[in-house]
């Protein structure tokens, strides 16, 4: 039995300092988001994918109007109470000595991460579990917590303790017909919560599209094709580990990507 903790006051004044001002494509964002028609959260929740296959993709922030105007028609946009762009606040939990980034670092499938995430717009909280299986499939479970109280978990490891913070804000698109969710994430901040390191990414967009069976046919996969990008194994976690890390973990699985996200910083 593990008893996990989590103190929500610290992720508030980062939340304040981070948003005090807008990302700069903020406003050309909402603007190509008003020719799209709207769905529900209760809409989107009855097409819920706790066990889904998704695609990855990072590109370069500047791109975002480049992915959305083509969708206008074949995809709706998520609506709460008038906003279609929204901020996730997640804290994630590993040991001290960092064994779920390494498990992940190291290829190992049937892995777990374990997050809170809170829903900034609509004060939500859950605890998320989420399994990457040998057959590559994503496994999910939520359970509500709004982190006044600790929540016992069975099967865990009692080392877990709360060690990144991540901040950013979605766009989250439905296909009907496909019944596929693209969600884009961009204007990334990271907090390290053993040594108070931060590191923001405003110049980096991550594209994830999620389906409940194999991702075969689909007008944004075809349209990172023509673009030239391929998919590819992006977690925010790990991004986030290496890039607030003293250089005490490896992370030769992720130079590529690593070095990938410098070059569009430096656009």
């Amino acid at each position: 039995m593990v008893s996990l903790e989590l103190d929500p006051v610290r992720n508030r004044a980062d939340h304040a300092r981070l948003r005090s001002h807008s990302h700069p494509m903020e406003s050309t964002i909402r603007h190509i988001l008003q020719d799209f028609n709207r769905h529900s959260l209760a809409e989107q929740a009855a097409i819920d994918l706790p066990k889904r296959f998704d695609i990855k993709y990072a590109l370069p922030v500047t791109m975002l109007p480049q992915l959305l105007e083509p969708h206008t028609d074949s995809h709706t946009v998520l609506q709460v109470a008038g906003q279609r762009v929204f901020t996730y606040e997640n804290t994630y939990f590993d040991t001290p000595v960092w064994d779920l980034y390494r498990q992940h670092h190291n290829g190992k499938l049937n892995r777990y991460k374990y997050r809170y995430r809170y829903y900034l717009e609509t004060d939500v909280g859950f605890l998320e579990i989420k399994v990457k299986t040998n057959k590559r499939r994503t496994l999910k479970r939520r359970i509500p917590w709004r982190c006044d109280y600790p929540i016992e978990l069975t099967d865990a490891d009692p080392r877990l303790v709360a060690n990144l913070y991540v901040n950013y804000r979605r766009i989250t698109l439905w296909n009907r017909d496909t019944q596929e969710r693209l969600t884009l994430d961009y204007d990334i901040f990271y907090r390290r919560l053993d040594a108070e390191t931060k590191v923001a990414l405003p110049d980096i967009v991550i594209a994830e599209l999620k389906r409940a069976d194999h991702i075969k046919r689909s007008a944004f996969v075809e349209q990172m094709k023509v673009l030239h990008y391929h998919p590819q194994s992006v977690s925010k976690y790990c991004i986030g580990v290496c890039l607030t890390d003293d250089g005490s973990l490896k992370y030769n699985r992720f130079k590529g990507l690593m070095s990938q996200l410098g070059q569009y910083s430096m656009h």
